[in-house]
């Protein structure tokens, strides 16, 4: 089972080379507003993250998300339940 923390990493991973050069991606770096991430980019992100991690995020949890912190801790509550 991954931790919060191993996601995380692995949503930085994935997030890192789509951020402009002088933005340092942290957990609660905004993907829209401060990575000017569209939504075909985050879906995707959340695709990738989907196939690494063999589950499904409902699209309609996505609405609250935020930052990659909060992706984590979604994807992480995802993990959990099995």
């Amino acid at each position: 089972m991954k931790t919060y923390d191993e996601i995380l990493e692995r949503l930085f991973i994935h997030l890192r080379p789509l951020a402009p050069p002088t933005i340092e991606v942290a957990e609660d770096t905004d993907l829209i507003g401060t990575l000017g991430l569209d939504s075909t980019t985050v879906i995707n992100i959340v695709l990738e993250i989907e196939d690494e991690f063999d589950l499904s995020v409902p699209l309609n949890a996505l609405a609250d998300v935020k930052t990659p912190g909060q992706l984590a801790s979604l994807v992480h509550r995802i993990v959990e339940d099995g």
